[in-house]
């Protein structure tokens, strides 16, 4: 009924392309394609919109580190600094967040909190709050994983631009108080939902066991078969879990918006693993979740990854960009 999609052959593609966008980031050079979404207004213009107006944008955090580590199981605010390139400030609070990668990684993943008034007076938009996904360890394999992970959230991105989480590339320096050197390491800054909410006109639905009838079919069939398509078997629509569900308003159908792929057979970090439910071994071996989903809108969904299959896996318009450096 489906299409086998050669998740070794989509792997390799990726891992083919994976040091080639770190060299792209090194010369300065943008991944192909528009920044989708960011096509806003200066009265309009998010700190997530400001801070990523180019792919790979450098941006220095000052932060106590041993402190934040401190933290880590705790939901606590210390205060932080943010600088980008041109050497604009942003005082801020951050906190560690997450799960798994919290408790696992070195760094956990940050949550960074800006200051409302700060961005008023910088005459931006108060919505204040980004995700920052940094490499778990402090090896070159760690950062490659980013960059995959970075690459799902695009490929999501080119099939469906605005129904989509956000996810952009940074260079990053963290300045530790405690530390004379600052580190320097390719992150991710990721939307909260408060930006997705917004940017859509939508209502957070936080409620659990919403019945299949309310989504969006089209929408949820695309979604069950990327996920098929990149091996991530971490996720559940009705239990919430890295899945972002939106109303739209005049009561339309329930949007799924999928997120954190670091568990995805395409991205095959070390510590991943399938979920019990599917039954298989590997995140390389896939697990169709599609219960409650209408079969005639995944046949469309599958056709679709099909025909637009040239507009979501990496371009190669990037291997021509690496031949003329």
């Amino acid at each position: 009924m489906f299409v086998t999609f050669a998740l070794d052959s989509i792997i390799s593609v990726v891992m083919k392309f994976a040091p080639i966008i770190l060299l792209l980031l090194v010369f300065g050079i943008t991944m192909p394609g528009r920044l989708a979404g960011q096509e806003t207004t200066p009265s309009s213009l998010s700190v997530f919109d400001y801070l990523t107006r180019e792919e790979g944008a450098k941006i220095q955090v000052d932060i106590d580190m041993t402190a934040l580590l401190q933290n880590r199981k705790k939901a606590e605010y210390l205060p932080a600094s943010l600088t980008d390139e041109s050497g604009k400030s942003f005082e801020m609070e951050v906190r560690t967040r997450g799960k798994f990668r919290r408790r696992r990684c070195e760094i956990p993943p940050i949550k960074l909190k800006f200051r409302k008034a700060v961005l008023q007076a910088a005459q931006l938009d108060t919505m204040n709050e980004i995700k920052l996904v940094l490499p778990c360890a402090g090896k070159q394999a760690d950062e490659e994983l980013i960059v995959r992970e970075y690459l799902v959230y695009r490929m999501f991105e080119a099939l469906n631009p605005e129904h989509c989480v956000r996810a952009r590339l940074i260079r990053l320096q963290i300045k530790d108080k405690s530390q004379k050197r600052p580190q320097k390491m390719l992150a991710m800054l990721i939307e909260h939902e408060e930006q997705v909410s917004g940017r859509l006109k939508c209502a957070v639905v936080s409620e659990w066991g919403v019945p299949p009838e309310r989504f969006n079919a089209e929408q949820m069939a695309l979604v069950v078969l990327f996920q098929y398509m990149v091996g991530n078997t971490d996720w559940d629509i009705s239990a919430c879990r890295n899945i972002m569900l939106l109303q739209p308003p005049d009561d339309e159908k329930i949007l799924t918006i999928p997120y954190d792929f670091d568990f995805a057979g395409l991205v095959a970090a070390p510590y991943s693993s399938p979920t019990s439910d599917c039954g298989v071994r590997s995140v390389r071996d896939r697990c169709l979740m599609s219960s409650g989903v209408n079969p005639e809108a995944l046949q469309q969904a599958r056709q679709r990854l099909l025909d637009e299959k040239q507009s979501y896996m990496p371009s190669a318009e990037a291997n021509t960009c690496i031949q003329m450096l």
